[in-house]
């Protein structure tokens, strides 16, 4: 209607800083404490990895490091 009031409003990232990172399955990765690993399983910011000596684990996205080819 007419007498509605028009709200504007902008977008923000919620963390301007940091850009999520990308993990696409099957990309070897590092954790500080796990060491080397394999993506496994991408759910929005978590990742299920398998790692080379720690098994299967859940990590948040931020904790991981993407490796490059070597």
């Amino acid at each position: 209607s007419a007498n509605t009031p028009l709200i504007e409003a902008r977008a923000t990232p919620s963390s301007p800083r940091k850009q999520t990172k990308q993990f696409a399955i099957g990309a070897r990765v590092f954790h500080q404490k796990f060491g080397m690993g394999t993506v496994k399983e991408v759910e929005q910011n978590k990742l299920t990895i398998a790692f080379d000596h720690a098994g299967e684990k859940r990590v948040i996205d931020k904790f991981i490091e993407p490796m490059g080819s070597i």
